[in-house]
């Protein structure tokens, strides 16, 4: 079976499109985009009391967002719980459950807040692969605030869109760190160039987790995100203007891009993003906030990784998000329609 490759990225970065694509691809089984399986996993570090058992089960199918056609979930996540005397084994031994069942080659994770936990997942899936979607931090930050996902303090609560933006930074900066340390089974690939240079991209995707990935059927595939797209401004996709690309360069979100980029502009630009404010510098308000946003999200996620109170006390997910009102994501939805077909090309 070849090398699994977990898709990770700050949330609202196009994960769900490169999922979405290699999944049109074949030969990947298919599951669910996201199961949060590392932010979960800390809460449970030993599995030896059927409570513990019990009640990591519970948490695990609480995540789960519907049902694949042909795909009998819950069985093959008690059978690989009931196989796994740690925490770690479980999710190798749930995907390799699943590979099998839809006669796939390898398998795929989506959970792009897993960034953060890529240690974690190198020790307990030594052969993983990591492809690190990055995307412009303005419209990331944008798209997230849309989605109330963002959560500021006190005296910030007016900005969200820029402790989104600084929360982007802080993500990507930790993925690229891991890439750094570990370049044989670390690539990026940039949100922009999936969405206006596809084939390229998925060229030089196809390389690096080496496998061909056949553009002209992914583009015919029904799974294809494009399609169906995950996204915070549907607005745009009744009205026939849908562009994920530059979004923040609109005249009502000026003042909201412009605080990102006094928040984050130096990261925006040794990404080569072009700023739209150049002129912006940090004052006082962003100095604080930078320095506040950026220790609150190390110790956070410290205490959730590392201390049993910050287990108990933070969620699993990256920030305490509010349910989106608008469409639920697409990812379920494309995954319920991808099995059959790649299942049958593998037959």
């Amino acid at each position: 079976m070849h090398r699994p490759v977990f898709i990770v990225g700050c949330p609202r970065s196009g994960t769900t499109l490169l999922y979405s694509m290699l999944v049109a691809a074949g030969g990947f089984a298919c599951y669910r985009k996201e199961t949060h399986f590392y932010a979960i996993a800390p809460r449970f570090p030993d599995l030896a009391s059927p409570a513990a058992r019990d009640r990591f089960l519970q948490e695990f199918l609480a995540g789960y967002l519907g049902h694949v056609p042909g795909l009998a979930v819950e069985p093959m996540v008690r059978a690989a719980l009931a196989e796994s005397t740690s925490t770690g084994q479980f999710l190798p031994r749930l995907m390799t459950r699943i590979t099998e069942a839809q006669r796939m080659d390898r398998w795929l994770e989506g959970t792009p807040a897993h960034v953060l936990w890529m240690k974690a997942i190198e020790a307990s899936v030594p052969d993983a692969l990591f492809v690190h979607v990055i995307r412009d931090g303005r419209d990331c930050a944008l798209s997230t605030a849309r989605q109330h996902w963002a959560a500021p303090l006190g005296l910030d609560r007016r900005r969200g869109t820029g402790v989104a933006a600084l929360y982007w930074e802080w993500m990507v900066r930790a993925g690229r760190a891991y890439g750094r340390r570990n370049p044989a089974d670390y690539d990026e690939v940039r949100f922009e160039e999936l969405v206006g240079e596809p084939q390229r991209a998925l060229e030089r995707v196809g390389r690096f987790i080496g496998q061909t990935l056949d553009f002209e059927r992914i583009t015919q595939g029904r799974v294809h995100a494009l399609k169906q797209p995950n996204t915070s401004f549907r607005e745009e996709r009744t009205r026939g203007a849908f562009n994920p690309v530059g979004r923040w360069k609109a005249p009502d979100v000026a003042d909201d891009v412009a605080l990102c980029e006094a928040l984050v502009g130096p990261y925006l630009d040794s990404l080569g993003y072009q700023r739209a404010f150049p002129e912006e510098r940090a004052g006082l308000t962003e100095m604080r906030m930078r320095l506040m946003y950026m220790t609150y999200f190390g110790i956070k996620h410290f205490a959730k990784a590392h201390t049993p109170l910050g287990r108990v006390l933070t969620s699993s997910r990256p920030w305490a998000q509010q349910p989106y009102a608008g469409e639920p994501p697409v990812a379920p939805i494309a995954a319920e329609r991808a099995v059959e077909e790649p299942a049958a090309a593998a037959r």
